[in-house]
């Protein structure tokens, strides 16, 4: 499926990509900004908490479904809080032009490190959380990396027989619904980094 330019208009807070069933906008933090975020994920606190072996539901590590390592972003530290509300406004702008869910809060956002020497991977997954009282809706991903930087870890979105390929470069914020069937194929040279986010709201009906 071709992705298709949709606007020119200066309204628009970013340049923004879209096909049916995913987008993507430029330009929300400078190379600098995305230079910060990595040293604060992967230094760990006040910013973030330690970086850890990756869990999968149930607090679980099964390298077999999920290898690579995250921490996670503490909304209250001025060292990460800047974060939260420059990805707040991008969340409200492509879903009030494109998805149009009922959202009320961003979780704690995850910063994630997939290193070549393990391969290391997701499988394929969805974000969706049915059962909680505020369920996912939205998920985004912050391309951190140059993609001069490693090879592999494509995030591929799985809507037919042939996946689709988010864009790999540094800066690229991908939106999608959460209930999107998706993966990150193995990481086989070099080390790829990405800000993680959901966004829940009132269940869907």
């Amino acid at each position: 499926m071709k992705n298709t330019k949709l606007f020119e208009s200066s309204w628009w807070l970013n340049d923004a990509i879209t096909n049916e069933f995913w987008c993507y906008a430029d330009k929300i933090f400078s190379f600098e900004e995305l230079d910060k975020i990595i040293k604060i994920g992967e230094s760990g606190e006040p910013g973030a908490s330690p970086l850890e072996i990756a869990k999968i539901g149930g607090g679980k590590v099964e390298t077999s479904t999920r290898a690579c390592s995250v921490s996670f972003l503490n909304s209250q530290s001025e060292d990460a809080q800047w974060i939260y509300p420059r990805l707040a406004g991008s969340v409200i702008n492509m879903n009030d032009n494109f998805f149009n869910f009922d959202l009320s809060r961003i979780e704690s956002l995850q910063f994630t490190k997939y290193e070549s020497n393990h391969s290391e991977f997701y499988e394929k997954h969805v974000d969706s959380q049915y059962k909680a009282f505020s369920p996912r809706k939205l998920s985004f991903s912050v391309i951190l990396s140059d993609p001069s930087e490693y090879e592999g870890g494509d995030l591929l979105f799985h809507l037919g027989s042939t996946p689709s390929v988010a864009p790999r470069e540094r800066g690229k914020v991908i939106f999608f619904p959460s209930y999107i069937l998706h993966e990150v194929t193995p990481v086989t040279k070099g080390t790829r980094y990405s800000l993680v986010g959901w966004v829940s709201g009132p269940p869907f009906r």
